[in-house]
Protein backbone atom coordinates (compact mmCIF):
# COMPACT_ATOMS: atom_id res chain seq x y z
CA UNK A 1 0.00 0.00 0.00
CA UNK A 2 1.38 3.40 -1.02
CA UNK A 3 2.27 5.87 1.73
CA UNK A 4 0.85 9.42 1.65
CA UNK A 5 3.31 12.17 2.55
CA UNK A 6 1.44 15.23 3.74
CA UNK A 7 2.49 18.79 2.95
CA UNK A 8 6.12 19.50 3.82
CA UNK A 9 7.17 15.90 4.50
CA UNK A 10 9.83 13.87 2.68
CA UNK A 11 11.80 10.68 3.11
CA UNK A 12 15.53 11.04 3.67
CA UNK A 13 17.17 13.55 6.03
CA UNK A 14 16.19 17.19 5.61
CA UNK A 15 19.35 19.30 5.91
CA UNK A 16 17.94 22.74 5.18
CA UNK A 17 14.61 24.33 4.34
CA UNK A 18 12.85 27.61 3.63
CA UNK A 19 9.09 28.18 3.90
CA UNK A 20 7.22 30.56 1.59
CA UNK A 21 3.44 31.06 1.23
CA UNK A 22 3.61 29.51 -2.25
CA UNK A 23 6.21 26.77 -1.73
CA UNK A 24 8.54 24.90 0.58
CA UNK A 25 12.18 24.65 -0.50
CA UNK A 26 14.52 22.08 1.03
CA UNK A 27 17.72 20.09 0.64
CA UNK A 28 17.40 16.40 1.49
CA UNK A 29 20.10 13.74 1.78
CA UNK A 30 19.64 9.99 1.21
CA UNK A 31 21.77 7.15 2.55
CA UNK A 32 23.78 4.77 0.33
CA UNK A 33 21.54 2.08 -1.20
CA UNK A 34 18.48 3.60 0.48
CA UNK A 35 15.20 2.17 -0.82
CA UNK A 36 12.02 4.21 -0.55
CA UNK A 37 8.80 2.23 -0.83
CA UNK A 38 5.89 3.30 -3.02
CA UNK A 39 4.49 6.63 -1.89
CA UNK A 40 2.86 9.83 -3.14
CA UNK A 41 2.82 13.45 -2.04
CA UNK A 42 -0.12 15.65 -1.16
CA UNK A 43 1.37 18.51 -3.20
CA UNK A 44 3.07 18.69 -6.58
CA UNK A 45 6.80 19.32 -6.41
CA UNK A 46 9.99 19.68 -8.41
CA UNK A 47 13.02 17.61 -7.43
CA UNK A 48 16.53 18.43 -8.68
CA UNK A 49 19.06 15.65 -8.16
CA UNK A 50 22.28 17.27 -6.93
CA UNK A 51 24.52 14.21 -6.59
CA UNK A 52 24.27 10.42 -6.70
CA UNK A 53 21.65 8.63 -8.78
CA UNK A 54 18.48 6.71 -8.16
CA UNK A 55 15.94 4.55 -9.92
CA UNK A 56 12.48 6.06 -10.35
CA UNK A 57 9.84 3.31 -10.37
CA UNK A 58 6.18 3.92 -11.27
CA UNK A 59 3.37 2.21 -13.17
CA UNK A 60 4.02 4.05 -16.46
CA UNK A 61 7.76 3.47 -16.81
CA UNK A 62 10.99 3.14 -14.87
CA UNK A 63 14.18 5.13 -15.33
CA UNK A 64 17.44 6.27 -13.77
CA UNK A 65 17.74 9.87 -12.55
CA UNK A 66 21.22 11.37 -12.91
CA UNK A 67 22.80 14.47 -11.33
CA UNK A 68 21.44 17.75 -12.67
CA UNK A 69 18.19 16.21 -13.90
CA UNK A 70 14.84 17.52 -12.66
CA UNK A 71 11.53 15.75 -12.24
CA UNK A 72 8.12 17.34 -11.73
CA UNK A 73 5.92 15.00 -9.70
CA UNK A 74 2.21 15.95 -9.66
CA UNK A 75 0.07 15.63 -6.56
CA UNK A 76 -0.91 11.97 -6.06
CA UNK A 77 1.80 10.58 -8.38
CA UNK A 78 2.82 7.16 -7.02
CA UNK A 79 6.46 6.14 -7.21
CA UNK A 80 9.27 4.31 -5.43
CA UNK A 81 12.99 5.08 -5.43
CA UNK A 82 16.21 3.14 -4.96
CA UNK A 83 19.47 5.08 -4.51
CA UNK A 84 22.86 3.87 -5.67
CA UNK A 85 25.76 2.86 -3.48
CA UNK A 86 26.83 6.47 -2.87
CA UNK A 87 23.41 7.70 -1.78
CA UNK A 88 22.38 11.13 -2.99
CA UNK A 89 20.95 14.54 -2.31
CA UNK A 90 18.10 16.54 -3.83
CA UNK A 91 16.71 20.04 -3.81
CA UNK A 92 12.92 19.91 -3.61
CA UNK A 93 10.42 22.68 -4.35
CA UNK A 94 6.96 21.77 -3.10
CA UNK A 95 4.05 23.88 -4.37
CA UNK A 96 1.22 24.44 -1.90
CA UNK A 97 -2.25 23.76 -3.33
CA UNK A 98 -4.07 26.69 -1.76
CA UNK A 99 -1.37 29.12 -2.89
CA UNK A 100 -1.40 27.76 -6.45
CA UNK A 101 -5.15 28.43 -6.55
CA UNK A 102 -4.72 31.90 -5.05
CA UNK A 103 -2.19 32.79 -7.76
CA UNK A 104 -4.22 31.00 -10.48
CA UNK A 105 -1.20 28.82 -11.18
CA UNK A 106 -2.62 25.31 -11.06
CA UNK A 107 -2.51 25.15 -14.88
CA UNK A 108 1.18 26.16 -14.93
CA UNK A 109 2.25 22.73 -13.68
CA UNK A 110 2.23 19.65 -15.93
CA UNK A 111 -0.51 17.14 -15.10
CA UNK A 112 1.79 14.17 -15.67
CA UNK A 113 5.19 13.42 -14.17
CA UNK A 114 7.79 15.10 -16.37
CA UNK A 115 11.57 14.66 -16.42
CA UNK A 116 13.89 17.41 -17.67
CA UNK A 117 17.50 16.96 -18.73
CA UNK A 118 20.34 18.59 -16.85
CA UNK A 119 20.69 22.25 -17.82
CA UNK A 120 17.08 22.65 -18.96
CA UNK A 121 16.18 25.42 -16.51
CA UNK A 122 18.84 27.94 -15.55
CA UNK A 123 16.64 29.40 -12.79
CA UNK A 124 16.62 26.16 -10.81
CA UNK A 125 20.43 25.95 -10.82
CA UNK A 126 20.69 29.62 -9.84
CA UNK A 127 18.23 28.83 -7.06
CA UNK A 128 20.38 25.90 -5.89
CA UNK A 129 23.47 28.11 -5.74
CA UNK A 130 21.65 30.91 -3.94
CA UNK A 131 19.98 28.62 -1.40
CA UNK A 132 23.12 26.56 -0.73
CA UNK A 133 25.21 29.68 -0.15
CA UNK A 134 22.66 31.53 2.01
CA UNK A 135 22.31 34.45 -0.39
CA UNK A 136 19.31 36.80 -0.33
CA UNK A 137 16.26 34.60 0.54
CA UNK A 138 14.07 36.83 -1.63
CA UNK A 139 15.97 35.48 -4.65
CA UNK A 140 14.58 31.99 -3.96
CA UNK A 141 11.07 33.32 -4.54
CA UNK A 142 12.33 35.18 -7.59
CA UNK A 143 13.76 32.11 -9.33
CA UNK A 144 10.69 29.97 -8.65
CA UNK A 145 8.34 32.64 -10.00
CA UNK A 146 10.50 32.84 -13.11
CA UNK A 147 10.42 29.06 -13.55
CA UNK A 148 6.62 29.21 -13.36
CA UNK A 149 6.59 32.15 -15.77
CA UNK A 150 8.33 30.01 -18.41
CA UNK A 151 5.19 27.88 -18.50
CA UNK A 152 2.89 30.83 -19.23
CA UNK A 153 2.06 31.69 -22.85
CA UNK A 154 0.66 35.19 -22.36
CA UNK A 155 2.09 37.63 -24.92
CA UNK A 156 4.01 40.68 -23.66
CA UNK A 157 2.95 44.05 -25.19
CA UNK A 158 5.57 46.45 -26.56
CA UNK A 159 4.79 49.12 -23.94
CA UNK A 160 4.65 48.35 -20.23
CA UNK A 161 3.36 51.41 -18.40
CA UNK A 162 4.29 49.99 -14.99
CA UNK A 163 7.94 49.17 -15.84
CA UNK A 164 9.45 52.61 -15.01
CA UNK A 165 7.75 52.54 -11.59
CA UNK A 166 9.15 49.07 -10.82
CA UNK A 167 12.66 50.17 -11.80
CA UNK A 168 12.40 53.30 -9.65
CA UNK A 169 11.32 51.19 -6.66
CA UNK A 170 14.31 48.89 -7.11
CA UNK A 171 16.77 51.73 -7.70
CA UNK A 172 15.73 54.01 -4.83
CA UNK A 173 14.40 51.76 -2.06
CA UNK A 174 17.55 49.73 -1.52
CA UNK A 175 17.01 49.20 2.21
CA UNK A 176 13.49 47.80 1.73
CA UNK A 177 13.13 43.99 1.46
CA UNK A 178 11.03 43.80 -1.72
CA UNK A 179 9.38 40.64 -3.01
CA UNK A 180 7.65 40.03 -6.33
CA UNK A 181 4.38 39.92 -4.40
CA UNK A 182 4.93 43.27 -2.71
CA UNK A 183 5.96 44.96 -5.96
CA UNK A 184 3.10 43.42 -7.94
CA UNK A 185 0.61 44.82 -5.42
CA UNK A 186 2.06 48.30 -5.86
CA UNK A 187 1.88 48.27 -9.66
CA UNK A 188 -1.30 46.13 -9.94
CA UNK A 189 0.23 43.38 -12.07
CA UNK A 190 0.06 39.61 -11.50
CA UNK A 191 3.39 38.46 -9.97
CA UNK A 192 4.02 35.75 -12.57
CA UNK A 193 3.35 38.14 -15.45
CA UNK A 194 5.50 40.76 -13.72
CA UNK A 195 8.41 38.32 -13.39
CA UNK A 196 8.26 37.25 -17.03
CA UNK A 197 7.70 40.70 -18.57
CA UNK A 198 10.44 42.37 -16.50
CA UNK A 199 12.94 39.67 -17.45
CA UNK A 200 12.10 39.93 -21.15
CA UNK A 201 12.49 43.72 -21.17
CA UNK A 202 15.54 44.12 -18.92
CA UNK A 203 17.42 40.87 -19.50
CA UNK A 204 17.54 40.33 -15.72
CA UNK A 205 15.11 39.06 -13.15
CA UNK A 206 13.75 41.55 -10.64
CA UNK A 207 15.97 40.06 -7.95
CA UNK A 208 19.06 40.24 -10.15
CA UNK A 209 18.28 43.86 -11.05
CA UNK A 210 17.78 44.73 -7.38
CA UNK A 211 21.06 43.04 -6.45
CA UNK A 212 22.84 44.90 -9.24
CA UNK A 213 21.50 48.24 -7.91
CA UNK A 214 22.61 47.39 -4.35
CA UNK A 215 26.12 46.46 -5.41
CA UNK A 216 26.30 49.55 -7.62
CA UNK A 217 25.40 51.75 -4.64
CA UNK A 218 27.89 49.91 -2.43
CA UNK A 219 30.67 50.71 -4.92
CA UNK A 220 29.75 54.39 -4.71
CA UNK A 221 29.94 54.25 -0.90
CA UNK A 222 33.30 52.47 -0.98
CA UNK A 223 34.68 55.39 -2.99
CA UNK A 224 32.92 58.31 -1.32
CA UNK A 225 32.60 57.43 2.40
CA UNK A 226 34.52 56.03 5.31
CA UNK A 227 31.65 53.73 6.27
CA UNK A 228 32.69 50.32 7.55
CA UNK A 229 31.84 47.28 5.41
CA UNK A 230 28.99 46.47 7.81
CA UNK A 231 27.61 50.00 7.55
CA UNK A 232 27.72 49.84 3.76
CA UNK A 233 25.97 46.45 3.89
CA UNK A 234 23.07 47.83 5.92
CA UNK A 235 22.91 51.06 3.90
CA UNK A 236 22.44 49.08 0.71
CA UNK A 237 19.86 46.62 2.02
CA UNK A 238 21.95 43.54 2.83
CA UNK A 239 21.06 41.66 6.01
CA UNK A 240 24.68 41.60 7.18
CA UNK A 241 28.26 42.04 6.02
CA UNK A 242 28.63 38.36 5.07
CA UNK A 243 25.74 38.55 2.58
CA UNK A 244 27.11 41.79 1.18
CA UNK A 245 30.57 40.30 0.65
CA UNK A 246 29.16 37.20 -1.09
CA UNK A 247 27.03 39.37 -3.38
CA UNK A 248 29.89 41.77 -4.14
CA UNK A 249 32.02 38.82 -5.26
CA UNK A 250 29.33 37.86 -7.79
CA UNK A 251 30.15 41.08 -9.67
CA UNK A 252 33.84 41.66 -8.87
CA UNK A 253 36.75 39.23 -8.45
CA UNK A 254 37.69 40.64 -5.03
CA UNK A 255 36.00 41.30 -1.71
CA UNK A 256 34.91 44.86 -0.79
CA UNK A 257 37.66 44.80 1.90
CA UNK A 258 40.30 44.09 -0.75
CA UNK A 259 38.86 46.64 -3.14
CA UNK A 260 38.95 49.36 -0.47
CA UNK A 261 42.55 48.50 0.40
CA UNK A 262 43.46 49.05 -3.28
CA UNK A 263 41.80 52.46 -3.16
CA UNK A 264 43.78 53.42 -0.05
CA UNK A 265 47.01 52.25 -1.66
Amino acid sequence: MAILLSSGNYFGIEKKFNEHPLFKLNLTHYAPAEHIHEHYHENAYLSLLIKGNYEEVNKRNDGIMNPGEVILRPSGYRHANSFGKTGGSCMNIEFKKDALDAYSLRSALPELATTYQAGAFSYLYKLLYSFSNDLDPEISEEYIFNWLAEHQNTSIPSRLVWLPKVKKILETELETPHTIDSISERVFVHPIYLARAFREREGLTIGEYKLQMRVKKSMELLFSTKFSISEIAYATGFSDAAHFIKSFRLFYPVSPHKFRSVLKG
